[in-house]
């Protein structure tokens, strides 16, 4: 299973990591499914707090998939700018796990900085 690093707000990564959050909505997405994403908090000095597994993805704009944006805990306002006039990925979260404080960083991951947006990982 190919696995990323996505950097995640704090607050996205809390709703995924508590259960309330189904759905990350990115720009762009991997070709392979599923894939493991290990997530990365902003603002943590690279701090990995844990990691889902994304079994699928749908491409839409996010008007046309209210419910989907929902489940994102975002508002559609927030969705339509971000995705400035194109299609957006939903990735379906799953199989959340959360990890323990100070388990892994990005430097253990050969990383020197957190990725923009995600990025693939070799392991």
């Amino acid at each position: 299973m190919q696995t990323v690093i996505a950097t995640i707000k704090p607050r996205h990564l809390n709703n995924i990591l508590s259960g309330h959050k189904n759905i990350e909505i990115r720009k762009t997405c991997p070709k392979c499914f599923p894939f493991r994403v290990l997530c990365c908090e902003s603002q943590s000095g690279g701090e990995v707090k844990g990691e889902f597994i994304c079994n699928r993805a749908m491409r839409a704009f996010p008007e046309d998939f209210p419910d989907l944006v929902r489940d994102a805990c975002v508002s559609m306002d927030d969705a339509i700018a971000y995705a400035d006039g194109k299609k957006l990925y939903f990735w379906f979260v799953s199989s959340v796990k959360k990890y323990p404080p100070h388990h892994l960083n990005i430097s253990e991951c050969g990383l020197k900085r957190p990725p923009q947006s995600w990025q693939y990982f070799k392991e």
